[in-house]
């Protein structure tokens, strides 16, 4: 799986959107979008791993821990 896979994945297994990712990140919104342009589009940008690593880390502190 590709990092922008990774992303789509964590976003949507977390409910989050766009603005809530580009916060977590603190990244601009415009940033996050150009992560998630398809392949062929020449705006793509690649999502840094330590992006995909951040996330998941912030994401998973954020989970209540387990009983």
């Amino acid at each position: 799986m590709n990092n922008r896979e990774l992303l789509i994945d964590m976003m949507s297994r977390h409910r989050l959107d766009r603005r809530e990712v580009a916060e977590l990140l603190k990244v601009n919104r415009d940033t996050v979008d150009r992560w998630l342009l398809s392949g062929e589009s020449a705006r793509r940008e690649h999502i840094p791993d330590m992006a995909i690593e951040l996330l998941a880390l912030k994401l998973a502190r954020e989970q209540p821990p387990a009983p």
